[in-house]
C-alpha cells in the first residue's frame, strides 16, 4: 500500500508538478513561511466569518484550493476549480453552496496576486488545528515553476 506522501505525489503529478519539486523542505531563510502566507490571505474573511471552528477550517480549505489553483495557467483554472468545487460542494449541494465557495476562492486569488505575485509553491498539505480558541496552521510545501 502506498504511504501517504507517494499518494499526494500521485495526485500532484496529474496536476502537472513535475517530480524535481518533490522536496519538502524547510522555508528557506528570508522567505514567507506558507502558513504565515495562507493565514494572512484569509485573515479578512477568518477576521469577519471565523466565529466557530467549522467555519475557520472552511475558510482556510477554501484558501488554500485558491492558492493552489492560481499556480496554474488561467486556461487550466476553470478545470482545476471545477474539480475543487466537485471535492467540497456535495452533490446534494444548492446552487448557493458553490457560489459562495467561488466567491471566497476568487477573493483570495485576487489576494495572493496582490501580496505574493512572486512566491510559486504548491502546498501538498495541511494541517488545521483549533485548540483553546487558538489556530495552528501547518503547511507542507513544494516549489513549482511558474505554469504561464
Amino acid at each position: 500500500m502506498a504511504s501517504e506522501t507517494e499518494e499526494r505525489w500521485k495526485r500532484l503529478a496529474a496536476l502537472g508538478v513535475r517530480s524535481e519539486s518533490r522536496s519538502e523542505s524547510p522555508t528557506p531563510e528570508g522567505e514567507a513561511r506558507m502558513s504565515a502566507v495562507i493565514l494572512q490571505l484569509a485573515e479578512p474573511l477568518l477576521k469577519q466569518h471565523g466565529k466557530t471552528p467549522q467555519r475557520v477550517e472552511a475558510i482556510i480549505m477554501l484558501t488554500i484550493a485558491a492558492w493552489n489553483k492560481s499556480m496554474f495557467p488561467p486556461d487550466k483554472q476553470p478545470l482545476i476549480e471545477k474539480d475543487l468545487i466537485n471535492s467540497f460542494v456535495p452533490k446534494d449541494g444548492n446552487a448557493e453552496d458553490v457560489g459562495v465557495a467561488l466567491e471566497i476562492m476568487d477573493t483570495m486569488v485576487e489576494r495572493r496576486e496582490k501580496l505574493f505575485p512572486d512566491l510559486h509553491k504548491i502546498i501538498v498539505d495541511y494541517k488545521c488545528t483549533i485548540s483553546g480558541g487558538r489556530l495552528t496552521l501547518e503547511v507542507s510545501s513544494a516549489p513549482i515553476p511558474k505554469l504561464a
